[in-house]
């Protein structure tokens, strides 16, 4: 299996747990109620749209030339890098 394809399913791996965590921390905010939520909806909208473009990210890596690779994997990484940031932040607050 080429490097490329083992970056591509250990990301499509960690984005799963990701999701997880981040369906999780939004149940754990639900049960502290909707004032609770309105307060974090920011963070939580936040959060939802990192993860998104990490999702996305990971859809041009797919579609994304042999050439371009480098830069696909780079922007990647960032991205997965900030997510995982956002969302041990969030976790702190709920």
């Amino acid at each position: 299996m080429a490097d490329r394809e083992k970056f591509r399913i250990q990301m499509e791996e960690q984005l799963g747990h990701i999701k997880e965590k981040i369906d999780a921390t939004k149940s754990k905010a639900e049960t502290r109620g909707q004032d609770f939520i309105k307060k974090y909806e920011t963070d939580l909208s936040r959060l939802e749209s990192q993860y998104d473009l990490a999702r996305y990210k990971l859809s041009l890596l797919r579609k994304g030339s042999q050439s371009a690779w480098g830069e696909l994997r780079e922007g990647l990484d960032r991205a997965v890098h900030d997510l995982k940031d956002a969302l041990a932040k969030a976790k702190e607050k709920f």
